[in-house]
């Protein structure tokens, strides 16, 4: 009987598992897509995968490995992540402070018909992303990248460490371009609070984020009005339970740093919700009254805890740079409007 892998020296596995690249295969997309649908049944909620590496960047020559980037919203998420991937056969490759690398297709004998590395992070640690996009927006420069790994591949065939030290000026350098070219595209809410608000205020926003992502919640940025912004639609099941502002700008930068929205779309859910009468004091404090800004078709008259208002915006509460009150009753009403849209689903 052979060695089991864990047995191995590095330079064993190097050998067993040399660079091998190949032209670009269409069957590497379904090997993603397949493999996503494995991992979603896996992984507890709140995650977002995407196809990552060079097998997800067109025509070029690639190792025949699908990288996937997991992101998720904290330390507890990607520590529960890492152990279900774990569980389900995952072989984890390293693991640093905030970041964890597993494999799926290595066996003692060599690589499987699919391989697969997955990359576990937190929400915004996500270059990758940017340097993907790059390149499938040039084409001339996802050439280059392919003649350099090409003059790489014989040399460090069997020294993965090296070849992926020799390419890294050129993905630091393009990785750079992208994100001035695709400024904010993939910033995520999580990297700007903890970018812009105080230590003992971003623990509490993370939280609530944490809370919606982990409860199936999409984040979505905003368009129209908001197009240019910082600003997110944050729903479930399609419809919305937040809007979030992050250092807005311009006619908005009074909602600087952070502004959180309720919406109802029209559910009379808020008209008498089972909160204790210090919590609908507070959200009767907060009903954001129209203010006629263009975002929306203008105000209406709408019970909100038990109290009739006039003209009352279509998000009905504005929580602008909430404290720890206002946190905490964002994170009641968070659960209330989840459950009022899943009852509305049944």
């Amino acid at each position: 009987m052979g060695k089991k892998l864990s047995e191995m020296t590095i330079e064993e596995l190097w050998e067993l598992f040399p660079i091998f690249l190949t032209e670009h295969q269409d069957c590497w997309a379904e090997w993603y897509e397949e493999e996503v649908g494995i991992l979603r049944g896996i992984l507890p909620p709140g995650h977002e995968l995407h196809h990552v590496g060079s097998t997800a960047i067109k025509g070029i020559w690639a190792k025949p490995i699908v990288d996937i980037l997991i992101e998720v919203p904290d330390m507890r998420a990607l520590n529960t992540a890492g152990e279900a991937l774990k569980a389900a056969g995952y072989i984890c490759m390293s693991r640093g402070e905030n970041r964890a690398d597993f494999n799926k297709g290595y066996t003692p004998d060599g690589f499987a018909e699919r391989v697969f590395h997955l990359h576990l992070r937190l929400i915004g640690d996500h270059d990758e992303l940017y340097f993907r996009d790059y390149l499938n927006a040039h084409p001339d420069i996802a050439k280059e990248y392919e003649h350099l790994k090409l003059g790489l591949w014989r040399e460090y065939e069997h020294d993965r460490d090296g070849y992926t030290r020799q390419k890294g000026d050129f993905v630091a350098e393009h990785t750079a371009r992208a994100k001035k070219e695709f400024l904010g595209r993939y910033i995520s809410s999580e990297t700007l609070i903890r970018e812009t608000l105080p230590a003992d205020t971003q623990e509490s926003v993370l939280k609530l984020l944490a809370y919606l992502r982990a409860e199936g919640a999409a984040f979505e940025r905003c368009g129209g009005y908001w197009a240019g912004q910082y600003y997110w639609r944050i729903s479930y099941l399609n419809e919305p339970v937040f809007y979030l502002l992050i250092n807005g700008a311009g006619a908005e930068a009074r909602f600087a740093p952070l502004t959180v929205w309720t919406d109802d779309s029209g559910s009379p859910w808020f008209e008498d919700v089972p909160l204790d009468d210090r919590e609908k004091e507070l959200c009767r404090e907060h009903v954001d009254i129209c203010e006629g800004c263009g975002s929306c078709h203008g105000g209406t008259d709408r019970m909100i805890c038990g109290r009739e208002f006039e003209d009352v915006c279509r998000t009905a509460m504005r929580f602008v740079n909430p404290g720890p009150q206002e946190l905490e009753l964002l994170g009641r009403l968070a659960g209330l409007r989840l459950a009022d849209i899943g009852q509305n689903e049944m």
